[in-house]
């Protein structure tokens, strides 16, 4: 079941992506944007949350933010799910693009990018701590 995410989520959303993203997780400070206008953020969650999805819809165009995964529950769709979601909300809020930034040695998170039709579109050297971006785009249109 996906879900809006709630202020008694944040702690266990900042633990994952510390734990999955360590030099370049979020500042917990920054997790309290989660409740500002324009701004979804989701949990996937069964018996317990298993992942969490973030988007900033304030613009003319969404801009995912991030997708984190119980390590746990990697490989079982979970990221899909949560992508499909928003993308769902951006086409709701009649957003016509989609972007994102991703680590370009994060193979998992490509491959689900380019499943769901994004393109590559230009790269940032130095984005995260450890690694350059690549600049991800999708049209929400047709």
């Amino acid at each position: 079941m996906i879900r809006n995410m709630e202020k008694g989520d944040l702690d266990w959303a900042h633990d994952l992506d510390c734990r999955l993203f360590s030099d370049s997780a979020w500042e917990k400070e920054d997790m309290r944007e989660a409740f500002l206008p324009g701004r979804r953020f989701l949990v996937e969650e069964g018996e317990k949350p298993e992942g969490w999805a973030a988007m900033d819809a304030s613009g003319p165009f969404a801009h995912i933010l991030s997708i984190d995964v119980e390590p746990d529950f990697q490989g079982k769709g979970l990221g899909s799910s949560l992508l499909f979601s928003l993308l769902s909300l951006a086409r709701g809020m009649g957003k016509k693009k989609c972007l994102l930034e991703v680590s370009c040695d994060n193979a998992s998170a490509l491959r689900l990018y380019k499943k769901f039709g994004f393109k590559t579109r230009g790269r940032i050297e130095g984005y995260y701590p450890s690694s350059d971006a690549f600049i991800m785009e999708k049209d929400l249109e047709g």
